[in-house]
């Protein structure tokens, strides 16, 4: 009994600041403070007609989409490596691919700075997205990871002794078995990418996404405005890790499916 009410406990202190942004940006008054006083549409309306916020979540898609693309291809590659290397050399790749999350993104971020300074690189978006490949690709390969294990490898064997290439086993067996894997992965690093903000201060230069936009009208003043953007970015990385949960749960649910026999 005990146990539990510490359970939560701990769960009311973590979900209580998120559930004042959601409350304020519903405040009738420009101030955040107690007594409420009353439930207001206002701050969303003007949301509609923020053409500063538009071109910085425009971009934040962009870069989010690019990241999630290009960690999708570097994930199958990693997924084709992993499937195929022993297990000493997988504890190796491990170390490589998970050392960025390991590292603050202060660290992170101050080292691509230096390195696209030292290369004559001019910031902008392409090295928003390139950092942000550096984050999001060690979560999907985190992700994937626990995926593979699952992997069957006498499924390719099979494939190879009926006579098909390597092409082929990889087109028509390896691919659609990983795929919604992949997929779901490849969602989850567009989250980590839209919502990232450490990392985009250090290579956007001029550039500005919705984090940084956010950030920078705090800087001023912290208004339910703030509060509503931030609820809409919330809702908005919910929908898409659901939508990544449930991708991985159909998978599971199929191949549980297919080993079940009939």
């Amino acid at each position: 009994m005990i146990l539990r009410l510490a359970v939560w406990l701990i769960l009311c202190f973590l979900i209580a600041p998120i559930a004042i942004i959601i409350l304020f940006s519903f405040h009738a008054s420009p101030a955040l403070s107690f007594p409420y006083q009353g439930f207001s549409l206002r701050w969303y309306a003007e949301l509609l007609g923020n053409a500063q916020l538009g071109n910085a979540l425009l971009k934040s898609l962009i870069i989010a989409f690019a990241t999630a693309v290009i960690c999708l291809v570097l994930g199958a590659a990693a997924a084709l490596a992993w499937l195929r290397v022993d297990r000493r050399t997988r504890a190796v790749l491990e170390i490589l691919w998970l050392t960025p999350i390991a590292l603050p993104g202060l660290f992170v971020g101050v080292s691509l700075l230096v390195l696209f300074a030292q290369t004559g690189i001019q910031l902008s978006t392409m090295t928003i997205i390139v950092g942000h490949v550096v984050i999001a690709l060690p979560v999907l390969i985190l992700t994937m990871r626990a995926r593979l294990t699952l992997f069957d490898p006498s499924l390719e064997e099979a494939a190879r002794d009926l006579g098909a290439n390597q092409f082929q086993v990889f087109r028509k067996v390896t691919l659609p078995l990983i795929m919604p894997t992949l997929l779901a992965s490849a969602i989850l690093a567009f989250a980590v990418s839209f919502d990232e903000f450490i990392v985009t201060v250090f290579v956007a230069g001029t550039e500005t996404t919705l984090p940084m936009y956010i950030w920078s009208m705090m800087r001023r003043t912290v208004t339910p405005l703030i509060n509503a953007i931030s609820t809409l970015a919330l809702v908005f990385s919910v929908i898409v890790l659901c939508l990544a949960w449930a991708i991985g749960h159909l998978k599971r649910k199929t191949a549980l499916a297919a080993r079940t026999p009939t």
